[in-house]
């Protein structure tokens, strides 16, 4: 598997974020608002490692806004730790073939960026910011309306757990505290378990290469998926999984726009998001 496949690979795109920034419940967040009338429901953005203040991850809770009628959070649950936009240029410079001295920089840059990243930002540093966040937003921004999350590479890991129907997920009422989920090439997550644990209805889209979701791992979570939505249609729950061929691990979010065919395939990954939360958003919370 190439570096391509590195979760700090991919392009900055082109595009001005349109949203506007608040503090909500305790965290700095980019909004979206819904363009037309009452949104149709809520989505929250959990990014990728480079975090709510990439151009990219701003950029695409503005389309899901406007395509989706939704007003879109993505907020700062990293704590400020973050990969930098420019490792994106250091990850470049390693690709190039051949040896040279002049990678040695951009190695230890991408080692000083990367392990501490992995250090702040840890499921167990994490996943209680999350959590109390959308807990607060179903209680107050959310409590008529119908949360759906959105995860991506670091994200995807926290938005395959929210859609486990445990205890943990629901507030004291009993409500669920996200409806439905979807993951684009999601990282860290433990396999078989994180899949088979999955109740809501949850999306995928998973890249042809990607080192952290094999062939075969995408084999088994298409076949689990399969198999879930067959025994949970009577309930009133699909799921869905949608593998792209030729993209690489990022290409929802940061799909080199010079390949027309990732830069496509992106888009398409965008498109599935939208339908997705149009189709479990829409009905009441």
């Amino acid at each position: 598997m190439g570096l391509k496949s590195c979760c700090a690979t991919g392009s900055l795109h082109s595009g001005q974020p349109t949203g506007r920034i608040d503090k909500v419940h305790g965290l700095d967040c980019y909004i979206a608002d819904a363009p037309n009338g009452p949104p149709k429901g809520i989505v929250v953005i959990i990014p990728d490692a480079f975090g709510w203040t990439f151009p990219n991850n701003r950029v695409l809770a503005d389309c899901y806004a406007k395509e989706g009628n939704f007003t879109v959070y993505l907020p700062e649950f990293m704590n400020g730790v973050i990969l930098p936009p420019d490792l994106l240029d250091s990850m470049k410079a390693i690709q190039q073939p051949g040896l040279s001295l002049s990678k040695i920089p951009h190695i230890f840059y991408a080692m000083r960026t990367f392990l501490p990243f992995m250090f702040w930002c840890r499921p167990a540093a994490c996943g209680p910011r999350i959590w109390s966040f959308l807990s607060s937003l179903k209680t107050n921004e959310a409590s008529n309306l119908s949360i759906g999350t959105a995860g991506f590479c670091w994200g995807g890991k926290f938005v395959t757990q929210l859609c486990w129907d445990g205890a943990e997920n629901r507030l004291k009422d009993g409500a669920q505290v996200t409806k439905c989920g979807f993951v684009a090439h999601p990282s860290f997550l433990t396999y078989p378990d994180d899949i088979n644990k999955v109740e809501l209805p949850y999306a995928v889209a998973a890249a042809e290469n990607d080192q952290q979701m094999s062939p075969e791992q995408a084999k088994q979570t298409q076949a689990t998926l399969k198999e879930k939505t067959e025994k949970g249609k009577a309930k009133g729950v699909e799921h869905e999984f949608v593998f792209y061929p030729g993209a690489h691990h990022g290409f929802a979010v940061r799909a080199d726009e010079d390949d027309k065919e990732e830069a496509e395939r992106g888009k398409q990954a965008e498109a599935q998001a939208v339908r997705w939360f149009q189709r479990w958003l829409a009905s009441p919370a």
